[in-house]
């Protein structure tokens, strides 16, 4: 017999914590993004990468390659 959970009145932290044991349930996992993503006070991080971004990481790459001695 398997036991159902109110996912919508469980505490956030003990969703989590069932979300990382049950990681095929679909259904704890949507209901606990849709809380994190209603959630006030939870930080966001924008993602992507710019232009600016990728030519930093080519100027990176380079200077790492350039420092090597036999250039590999």
């Amino acid at each position: 017999m398997t036991q159902k959970f109110n996912f919508q009145t469980m505490p956030r932290k003990e969703l989590r914590a069932y979300v990382l044991s049950h990681r095929d349930d679909e259904d704890a996992l949507r209901i606990y993004m849709d809380r994190l993503k209603n959630e006030s006070g939870i930080i966001r991080h924008q993602g992507g990468i710019t232009t600016n971004d990728l030519a930093k990481l080519d100027q990176l790459l380079q200077n790492s390659i350039n420092q090597t001695p036999d250039g590999r």
